[in-house]
Order: C-alpha cells, then sequence, then structure tokens
C-alpha cells in the first residue's frame, strides 16, 4: 500500500489554488474559442472534400459524418 504524504505546507497550498484558478480561466478561454469557432462555421459557404464516410469543408474544418 501506498503512503500518501500530506501537502500541508503553504506552498503547496497556494499552488493549489493558483493551478485551479488557471484552470478556470482557461476553460472559459476554450468555452469562447469554441464559441467564435462555431459562429465562424455556422457562417461558412462550406467547400467541401468527400470520402465515403465523411465531409470536411476545406475553409473553416467542419466535418460531417456521410455514413448513415
Amino acid at each position: 500500500m501506498m503512503e500518501q504524504r500530506s501537502i500541508n505546507n503553504s506552498n503547496n497550498i497556494e499552488q493549489v489554488k493558483r493551478i485551479n484558478a488557471e484552470i478556470q480561466i482557461l476553460d472559459m478561454k476554450k468555452k469562447q474559442l469554441q464559441h467564435e469557432l462555431k459562429t465562424i462555421q455556422n457562417n461558412c459557404s462550406h467547400d467541401f472534400v468527400e470520402t465515403e464516410l465523411m465531409r470536411k469543408c476545406r475553409k473553416c474544418k467542419w466535418t460531417e459524418s456521410v455514413y448513415y
């Protein structure tokens, strides 16, 4: 059985707080970028490259399965 070490020292606690805050900022940025990408893709006049299984827009990289 592995023994877990305590992280009671204040440096570790502050590091954990900083990391969690940074994760929240990155999550918000990710959502913002996903929204921007969706807006671009929704307004794109698509130029598709098609295979047997999918088609992908050359401009906005939106993909759609054509395998039904």
